[in-house]
């Protein structure tokens, strides 16, 4: 096995750990709200503490990432993120669980930060859009196992065993990590660039000037934000409008995420690398009209009485939904120079988290917290405070509309 594909396997492995860590939580909101007795403003702001940390930290890794060995600051990463959510087991406060969080925060910020750079420093351009579906396929497969075992272990074992199981994994791929060789900043790129060794608001000029780069990240803002709520609260959503069981729940949302993520993040990767020869600006149009079709998919899930149908439409909407995975994210580290690859993506995860998932689930909660105030059930409380993501799922597609017409200007 070569050393790049060493990398992606690393590295793919890393992504699926740090998806099943986030949405173990998820899984596990109810019965850990009711024995901690939080509001759902309290339960969404598990969410915004741990982003909030995460996305202040990440533009530090940014630049520590263009000047050390990139794979020693993953492996860091991994460990800590791991050890706190071990360490979340064992807390029997609030304020506990939020400091927990917010440590998972700081490493997941080392790796978030690295990883795509590294990548693009492994493979070729040719083939980045191919390698990102394999990385990228990582989100449902990590998304499921968060969802389903999270929710399993949770009904057999209570959700604090949820916490243990989530955390081990990340320890021995930790160490795997720290032994790698960094590969080369920009060794596969065709045009080389020599701007590295700039001073760092310099290249934060090179990346705010990059249009491409621009549109990328108002789209991934604003479809974080719309995944943020419902990656958080849909299961939730199944247990209090339907009765639908911890265990069950997640196990439906984490079997929805893994088919629908695998199909849509294959397809997207597929159609891209099979037109953007001819049309290269593929990817920005496949992801905009797939994200601005799913909208209405997802309203209507959000607002039926009826389980059997709920469950198809969310299958198509998180289909549509996982189609803008790999063609924008391959387009957002193509967008830049080597010299600033890393420094753009750290910034990008800043501001997609800091105006996206950092604020939406807390805001889905409040608003349901008032709905239910005023009379409506829980379940159709929560299932109207998500119409909040409905608006962002439309300017996410609109956002790379846009991009396909303006080439960037860096």
């Amino acid at each position: 096995m070569t050393a790049a594909r060493r990398l992606l396997l690393l590295l793919t492995g890393i992504n699926l750990v740090n998806y099943l860590d986030r949405y173990v939580v998820a899984a596990v909101l109810e019965p850990l709200g009711r024995e901690l007795h939080l509001s759902d403003a309290q339960l969404g702001r598990l969410t915004f503490v741990f982003i909030a940390v995460y996305m202040c930290a990440a533009p530090l890794f940014g630049y520590l990432a263009d000047r050390y060995h990139r794979p020693r600051l993953v492996a860091a990463g991994v460990a800590l993120w791991s050890l706190a959510t071990l360490g979340a087991a064992f807390v029997h406060s609030y304020p506990g669980l939020l400091v927990m969080r917010s440590l998972v925060g700081v490493g997941e910020a080392a790796y978030a930060s690295l990883g795509p750079a590294m990548l693009a420093d492994g493979f070729h351009e040719s083939d980045r859009a191919r390698t990102f579906t394999w990385f990228y396929l990582a989100i449902p497969v990590g998304s499921a196992f968060g969802y389903g075992l999270g929710g399993l272990v949770a009904g057999a074992w209570g959700w604090r065993s949820s916490f243990l199981v989530a955390g081990l994994p990340g320890l021995a791929l930790a160490l795997w990590m720290a032994f790698q060789v960094d590969p080369v900043r920009g060794g596969m790129d065709e045009v080389k660039d020599l701007g590295a060794g700039e001073p760092y608001f310099h290249r934060l000029k090179q990346v705010f000037r990059n249009r491409v780069w621009l549109a990328c990240t108002a789209s991934y803002v604003a479809y974080t934000f719309a995944m943020g709520g419902l990656s958080t609260w849909g299961p939730t959503l199944l247990q209090r409008r339907f009765g639908v069981s911890t265990a069950r729940a997640g196990l439906v949302f984490g079997a929805l995420a893994v088919v629908t993520g695998i199909l849509g993040t294959f397809l997207g990767g597929w159609l891209t690398d099979r037109w953007q020869k001819r049309w290269p600006d593929a990817g920005a149009g496949i992801s905009g009209v797939t994200l601005v079709a799913a909208a209405p998919v997802v309203a209507w899930a959000l607002a039926t009485g009826n389980l059997g149908v709920a469950y198809a439409l969310f299958f198509v909407g998180m289909f549509l939904l996982f189609v803008n995975t790999s063609p924008v994210n391959a387009l957002t580290v193509s967008s830049l120079p080597a010299s600033i690859r890393a420094t753009g993506v750290a910034v990008n995860v800043l501001f997609i988290h800091l105006l996206g998932d950092a604020i939406s689930p807390e805001l889905v909660g409040r608003r349901a917290d008032a709905l239910h105030a005023v009379g409506l059930s829980g379940g159709d409380a929560l299932g109207r405070a998500l119409f909040l993501v409905l608006p962002a799922i439309a300017i996410s597609g609109l956002a790379l509309w846009w991009a396909r017409h303006h080439p960037s200007a860096a």
